[in-house]
């Protein structure tokens, strides 16, 4: 190296050797980056052919969920479900009605479902078709179609087949097909499941923690949605350590990973929904405890025979699992499974699949402890929440895929023909037998609910002015007249008016008071506070039949 004294400060002239090196370092560099340029454009093609395939899934998903939701609008299934009128009247509350806001919510249903639907639920239309619920449900059940593929593409990342199978596996599932046409919550939840365990697989396959903060905030939302959420929540957050010191990260990275998904994936949703019941109900577990809570119902029920009887309680899950998916799906998602535990040794990408899978067992304990009710022949006669066993068609889908990827290269692409239209086969075989059971379920509620069915035109058609009624057990009722209820959440300013009403209800501006003295959900509440009693004075019976009383003020 020679040095030059000028007349400003030292300059340093390098030497030849030291010129060569620096080229040869720069020309290193650039070789470098041609190699990193290429790379990325490699993975740019192939995400653009996964995303073609996606593309093509959510073209498959969108076009069968629109067909199945014009066919069963026409054989009158979209609503049916008891539920589906609570889930659309919600809804409809947050923005329409004699009070509204966001503590129309209630405190035991989660919230994102209804919040979703009331972006729909303010038009009329929408809302006494039910296809304001339905839509959401479809928009989550194309999410899911799509979700499946690309969990499937992980483990198959040169084969686009057997992704194709497991989503097939999943939208021609006849049973899903139907759900995913009604307003239920179980869709959305669905979807939000399936986007934390594909983020959870791709950060163990690309040890990318951005994809785990994804899986955190889908992990989120997935517990405002259903309350299996909360389970799941949980055993993703004992998952993420396990995962973390497989794919080799640091006692202290593995804490914080850990942490970072604790806090939002776990205790976000959790303890802001623990806080809004404190505010709305006074209790931060009114939604376990309080009126109208699953264990306050569950206190009331007798015939559910499943309960307590573990025997039983296998019984009746086990035939829901096959009504709702049928023998051979069974068959193959179980093969699936052991192929799984021989070809990924639980490994850290196989893991979130089988917590997935648990959400299944969660059900059976749930049942089994008296905490939610299951009607299924022949352990009961009759049928209530067979969908609890739809949640098996999510790792029944991927499981399925991944065997059919683990196949021969020359066996693949006909094994997932054989899936398709072997699934397509049995769905089409289930429509023309009507062996959909989740319709079956819709019939017997509907069944059900004529007698509110009837007093519901009767109030529609021949009443005017506000409807004091209690909404709980008579929901179907209130459906068409929802804008005019006068229910145990209605505000006057910032008064809840409700036990005003119970007193006076024509000091609250009632018209019209629906009493239920009577039938299989027993005296409501306003039965009790005001037949027979000086309140009901200047009223007459204008309407009387299967247990319903509806009075009508004389001016």
């Amino acid at each position: 190296m020679l040095r030059v004294r000028l007349a400003g400060p030292m300059t340093t002239i390098p030497s030849n050797r030291t010129r060569a090196d620096a080229v040869g370092s720069l020309t290193q560099e650039i070789r470098l980056r041609h190699v990193m340029r290429l790379r990325r454009q490699d993975e740019l093609r192939q995400r653009h052919r996964a995303d073609r395939g996606a593309i093509i899934v959510a073209v498959a998903a969108s076009v069968l969920s629109v067909v199945a939701c014009v066919y069963f609008y026409r054989t009158g299934h979209l609503l049916g479900y008891h539920d589906t009128y609570s889930h659309l009247e919600i809804s409809r509350r947050i923005l329409v009605g004699r009070t509204t806001g966001i503590a129309q919510l209630g405190a035991i249903w989660l919230p994102l479902p209804h919040i979703l639907q009331s972006l729909l639920a303010w038009n009329t239309t929408l809302y006494t078709t039910g296809l304001a619920g339905s839509i959401v449900s479809m928009i989550a059940f194309v999410a899911c179609a799509v979700l499946i593929y690309r969990i499937i593409r992980v483990y198959s990342p040169d084969r686009v087949s057997p992704g194709y199978a497991g989503a097939a596996v999943f939208m021609l599932g006849a049973n899903m097909l139907h759900h995913q046409s009604t307003p239920m919550d179980e869709l959305p939840f669905y979807a939000f499941a399936l986007a934390a365990v594909y983020g959870m697989i791709r950060w163990a396959d690309t040890e990318r923690p951005t994809f785990l903060l994804q899986a955190a905030l889908a992990s989120m939302a997935a517990m405002l949605c259903r309350y299996e959420g909360w389970f799941l929540a949980g055993m993703l957050t004992l998952t993420v350590p396990v995962i973390a010191r497989r794919i080799g990260c640091s006692w202290p990275d593995t804490r914080g990973l850990t942490g970072m998904f604790a806090a939002f994936g776990l205790f976000t949703s959790s303890t802001g929904w623990m806080l809004y019941n404190q505010l709305i109900a006074g209790s931060p577990l009114n939604f376990l405890t309080g009126p109208n809570s699953s264990a306050d119902q569950m206190a009331r029920r007798t015939t559910d025979v499943e309960t307590g009887h573990l025997g039983k309680t296998l019984l009746a899950y086990g035939n829901a699992l096959l009504a709702e998916h049928g023998l051979a799906m069974i068959v193959v998602a179980g093969l699936g499974l052991l192929v799984l535990g021989i070809g990924e040794r639980f490994s850290a990408r196989s893991l979130p699949v089988l917590v997935l899978g648990s959400i299944m067992p969660f059900f059976v304990a749930t049942i089994y402890r008296g905490q939610a009710p299951m009607g299924m022949p022949p352990v009961n006669e009759y049928l209530l929440n067979a969908r609890f066993a739809l949640i098996g068609a999510l790792p029944a889908a991927i499981l399925t895929g991944y065997l059919v990827s683990r196949l021969p290269k020359r066996l693949i692409p006909m094994a997932a023909v054989i899936v398709v239209t072997g699934t397509a086969g049995l769905s089409i075989t289930a429509f023309r037998q009507d062996g959909l059971v989740s319709v079956r379920e819709v019939t017997e509620d509907l069944s059900a609910q004529q007698d509110q069915a009837r007093v519901a035109d009767f109030l529609r058609g021949h009443t005017t002015g506000p409807i004091m009624l209690d909404l709980v057990g008579n929901e179907r009722a209130a459906f068409p007249v929802l804008d005019r209820v006068i229910y145990d959440g209605t505000k006057i300013g910032r008064e809840n008016v409700w036990k005003q009403a119970l007193a006076s209800p024509r000091s609250v501006g009632a018209h019209v008071v629906l009493m239920r003295g009577s039938g299989p959900r027993g005296a409501d509440a306003v039965f009790t506070a005001l037949h027979g009693t000086a309140a009901m004075a200047g009223s007459e019976v204008v309407y009387e039949a299967d247990g319903y009383t509806v009075c009508q003020f004389l001016s």
